[in-house]
């Protein structure tokens, strides 16, 4: 039958992304790991320096990939963050997700051709300084994905709540909360609920160390997974930077452990990140402006 066609097709490719338990791979959204490599590098912690608080312009693009030299998953992604005053900034993303081609199953388990799947994101958002110390952000999403003449949506958004003192960071977020993902049936998205922090520290003149980390839990009921990130960054005179970190969970999410470089001048950036995971590899570079 096509539908079964169709979830054998998803089931693959999500397993070829993210590593995770077959049983609950239809219902992982792709879109659960941030593409920027300066974050994967430290674990893909969840709170950091909100950007209203430390820049005006954050842009960039990223490209990765997953299982180089076999499946060959490939992610892009652009977008920046935008502060109009000290007290609201806007963001704005698109990450695109380029898959290889599968063999098509027919209902007898029989390769018949191929199919090319595609996977997107959209995200808007806005960035509110409420005082000194409280920020807010709020992102909307719009997720899409075709494969074999089927496509499928789902509308999703975020919450993040953040306090900032003297180079602290703490914060509490919800995340992909939202509708159903549906393609030949309906999948719930993978929400989630995370609290965390992180702290930057001076050592000396040249010299600074970010540490962060988080735990998260994923709900609805069929997934019931725990998560967690730690990390760490160590940068010279903020322009070279050396990073590593590792991401946990229980189920559902990859679990890997990462490590990474970084460049930056005038504004200009380079990072690079690669993630070592228990069944497949990854690997992104990301070229920004941060002002």
């Amino acid at each position: 039958m096509r539908s079964n066609m169709i979830s054998r097709i998803l089931l693959a490719c999500l397993i070829a992304l993210s590593a995770i338990p077959a049983s609950r791979a239809q219902s992982f959204s792709p879109f659960i790991l941030s593409g920027k490599a300066s974050d994967l590098a430290v674990g893909d912690i969840s709170f950091r320096t909100p950007e209203l608080a430390c820049r005006k312009v954050d842009a960039g693009v990223s490209f990765g990939k997953w299982m180089p030299g076999q499946l060959n998953y490939s992610a892009i992604q652009a977008g920046g963050f935008l502060a109009f005053s000290e007290g609201f900034g806007i963001r704005l993303d698109y990450r695109n997700n380029l898959y290889p081609e599968f063999p098509r199953i027919d209902e007898n388990g029989n390769e018949k051709g191929t199919v090319k799947p595609s996977e997107q994101r959209i995200m808007a958002g806005v960035s509110l300084r409420l005082n000194d110390n409280i920020f807010i952000d709020v992102n909307g999403k719009y997720f899409s994905t075709a494969m074999d003449g089927a496509s499928g949506s789902a509308f999703a958004g975020d919450v993040a709540v953040s306090y900032v003192k003297e180079g602290l960071t703490l914060g509490i977020k919800g995340a992909d909360i939202g509708t159903k993902y549906t393609l030949d049936q309906a999948y719930s998205l993978p929400m989630r609920v995370l609290a965390g922090g992180s702290y930057d520290l001076d050592l000396a003149e040249k010299h600074g160390v970010t540490i962060g980390a988080d735990l998260g839990y994923i709900l609805p009921q069929e997934y019931k997974a725990f998560t967690a990130a730690v990390g760490t960054e160590y940068n010279f005179n903020r322009m070279v930077f050396a990073r590593a970190g590792y991401h946990f969970s229980s189920a559902v999410a990859p679990r890997f452990a990462s490590f990474g470089l970084g460049f930056a001048f005038k504004g200009i950036g380079l990072d690079a990140a690669y993630l070592l995971g228990p069944v497949t590899n990854a690997w992104t570079v990301s070229l920004r402006v941060n002002l």
